[in-house]
């Protein structure tokens, strides 16, 4: 593992994405793919919507409003296209918010997970993600949102085996439950989209 911490500013965090999104664009397009993000987030949320979504009894079906992909590829030669999410790590794991599971997984998302050191780009569809290595309930003061109890319940009703462990003290990030995997069960991109051609 390696020893780097994780970003904890916005500005780190957006250095990494720019490096990931080149890693990630240059692997589709080696493959014929055309990817473009789509540039959707919740700041698009008009704000007489913001207090009902904030409220919302079913919030599962609310979180593909505030839980969007990142990108959109396709590939004309195959008639193929995929909504994309990118992540990066330093390290030999990842992590998804449960929130955010929910939303790729309803979304029907392909994930991509750069790991920076080496270079390497994996990917799986969301709905085809081998059960993480745990979920974490982190440590806070106040109770979980409506949004992260409706995607913990399914995180947790997609892998009932999976060892949760509560009250994990988290320094960074929004104190939301969330899996970790190990990156060795993905995919490299490059394998999944030769497949496809």
């Amino acid at each position: 593992m390696s020893g780097q911490p994780v970003p904890t500013t916005f500005i780190g965090r957006k250095q990494w994405e720019a490096e990931a999104w080149k890693a990630v664009r240059k692997v589709f397009e080696r493959h014929g793919w055309k990817i473009a993000p789509l540039g959707m987030n919740r700041s698009l949320i008009l704000p007489e919507a913001e207090p009902l979504i904030m409220t919302a009894p079913n919030p599962p079906t609310v979180l593909m409003l505030v839980c969007v992909p990142d990108a959109i590829a396709v590939c004309e030669p195959t008639n193929q296209s995929l909504l994309v999410e990118l992540k990066s790590t330093n390290r030999e794991t990842f992590s998804l918010r449960a929130r955010d599971f929910a939303a790729l997984l309803m979304w029907q998302a392909m994930l991509t997970v750069v790991h920076l050191p080496s270079g390497v780009v994996y990917a799986c569809p969301v709905e085809y993600l081998p059960p993480p290595k745990l979920v974490m309930l982190p440590q806070r003061d106040y109770p979980f949102s409506l949004w992260d109890e409706g995607g913990l319940t399914v995180l947790q009703h997609q892998y009932p085996e999976v060892t949760v462990l509560t009250g994990v003290t988290v320094v960074a990030g929004s104190k939301a439950p969330f899996a970790v995997w190990e990156l060795e069960s993905l995919q490299r991109l490059e394998v999944y989209l030769a497949a496809s051609d």
